[in-house]
């Protein structure tokens, strides 16, 4: 069963929206979702600029739109400034167009991270001459900005669109979370999109699984553009085989060993992980000897304790706490192993471990021995390989 849509705000019929229909809702009830929706209404009641970030596919543009239509603006003008014009002349030329244009409204530069570093030279040209500035402040423009990358992962960038936004002035950046971490808000996508549609379409409860296993790398994007595909094959249900010959089928992945990669120090596994996950795996594999805690990796991972934790479980299916344990349960086997004749008592502060009783009550759970038991088997094998 698909629960009913929630948009971000659910207006009367008599208020004012003439461009309902050109921007997408922001849809679900997630946590994530949640924060922006609340990040969005803030940003509709402030009139200072905003920066926007999200992967490629994610609904930045519709969050603009929203930000817009939601405040006092609404009645308006909305302009986006697209990425893709054909030269750096052109870009500067329709933005000057834009800004005379726009009176009292809002423009969106799309992606500025993204841009040729010729177009960068035109904005920075612009924004740092006074007779743009005045027209910006004469005409009361309200600038939107958006990037692929969140603003503390563009150091190199953070000079370039700090002279579009103003350094001086105060400036509200989020994120928007990629479609794979909000996957219990799929449903409410696909119930939006379908009704669009005057011919009902019903997915097998299997099919209706494997969207939600989905990764959807080109997010709520690819999300449309496949359920257009669903509905051009004219047929009523929708199984498991006609989302495997859309490529929808998500491919097994080969098991891993992610400790043995925390071990190695090893990025290979999680350099493409969502980037505050990656830098967690990584703290983790450098720090795991020390005593540590979810905050201090969350702090070193430019991210909040409880969204490190949902990803944590989401991504990789366990707690950071039970990933350390285990990670520090396989470090001490491996002193033992290289040095059966060692103390245990070593091995527990060695391996990160700051009480011996807890020490050896985990090495249990996750070895099935004591440490003693462990090493007396290591001694032994150690023995016989020397006499023979």
């Amino acid at each position: 069963m698909i629960n009913k849509t929630n948009h971000l705000y659910d207006p009367s019929p008599d208020s004012f929206n003439p461009h309902k229909d050109l921007f997408y809702p922001i849809l679900g009830d997630s946590n994530l979702i949640q924060r922006i929706k609340q990040q969005i209404r803030f940003a509709a009641e402030v009139n200072f600029p905003v920066f926007i970030s999200g992967e490629p596919g994610c609904e930045k543009k519709d969050v603009a739109c929203n930000i817009h239509y939601h405040s006092s603006r609404a009645r308006e003008p909305f302009i986006c400034v697209p990425a893709n014009l054909h030269n750096a002349q052109a870009y500067r030329d329709y933005l000057s167009r834009c800004i005379e244009q726009v009176g009292n409204g809002t423009i969106y530069l799309e992606e500025v991270d993204k841009l040729d570093p010729s177009f960068k030279d035109e904005l920075i040209f612009l924004f740092t001459q006074d007779a743009f500035q005045e027209a910006l402040r004469k005409n009361k423009i309200r600038l939107i900005v958006s990037c692929s990358e969140p603003f503390y992962r563009l150091p190199s960038e953070q000079q370039f669109i700090a002279k579009i936004l103003g350094s001086s002035v105060p400036q509200f950046n989020f994120h928007l979370p990629p479609l794979r971490e909000r996957k219990q808000d799929i449903e409410q996508h696909i119930q939006f999109i379908l009704s669009r549609f005057e011919r009902p379409v019903l997915f097998s409860d299997h099919a209706l699984e494997q969207l939600k296993k989905y990764e959807w790398p080109g997010n709520v994007s690819q999300l449309q553009n496949i359920l257009l595909l669903i509905m051009s094959l004219e047929k009523t249900e929708i199984s498991t085989d006609d989302l495997a010959h859309l490529g929808l089928c998500q491919k097994a992945t080969p098991k891993v060993d992610l400790i043995e990669h925390l071990l190695r120090n090893d990025p290979t596994l999680w350099a493409n992980m969502h980037p505050a996950l990656s830098k967690a795996l990584m703290f983790l594999s450098e720090h795991f000897q020390e005593d540590i805690s979810l905050s201090q990796i969350a702090a070193a991972s430019y991210t909040s304790a409880s969204h490190l934790s949902y990803l944590f479980r989401e991504h990789l299916g366990s707690s950071f706490k039970t990933i350390l344990c285990q990670l520090r349960i396989r470090e001490a086997q491996r002193l033992i192993m290289t040095n059966p004749l060692i103390k245990i008592t070593d091995v527990c502060m060695s391996a990160g471990f700051g009480d011996l009783s807890h020490f050896e009550k985990m090495f249990k759970r996750y070895t099935g021995s004591t440490p003693r038991e462990y090493r007396q088997v290591q001694r032994q094998e150690h023995d016989y390989f020397v006499t023979h």
